[in-house]
Order: structure tokens, then C-alpha cells, then sequence
């Protein structure tokens, strides 16, 4: 029972770095001068996130952190 458990929570933390590699994979992707943030010209390269990014801008910098593009859904 010991084992499945730890098994269970190993593959979920795998898991959960898989997903979160491949969010930072896009991100990196939309940050085109990677300077840490997505702008609105770099989005524009995306229909869905450029329809998307003045509610996910949530501070209202005019670029996007990479926890406000996690909310992102393209």
C-alpha cells in the first residue's frame, strides 16, 4: 500500500513537470526577444491570444508575466 502511494504521488509530480516544462516551452515560444513577458505585438502572432490578452493582462502592464499567460486557453 506504501509503495502504490508513493508510486501514485511520484508519477503525479512527473506528470506535473511535464506540463509545466511544456507551458514554459510555449511561453518561451511568444516571447520573441525574451525578455520575460509577452507583448501585444508578440502576441499578435496567435488569434486566440491576442483576442484573449486584455483579460489576462491582469495587472494592466501591456505585456504578460508568464503566471498571467498560464491562464491563457488557446
Amino acid at each position: 500500500m506504501k509503495k502504490a502511494f508513493v508510486l501514485a504521488i511520484s508519477i503525479y509530480i512527473m506528470l506535473f513537470a511535464s506540463v509545466k516544462a511544456a507551458a514554459d516551452h510555449e511561453f518561451a515560444w511568444f516571447d520573441k526577444d525574451s525578455n520575460g513577458s509577452i507583448s501585444l505585438l508578440e502576441a499578435k502572432l496567435n488569434h486566440a491570444l491576442y483576442e484573449q490578452f486584455t483579460n489576462l493582462d491582469l495587472d494592466s502592464s501591456g505585456d504578460l508575466s508568464a503566471s498571467e499567460f498560464a491562464y491563457f486557453t488557446g
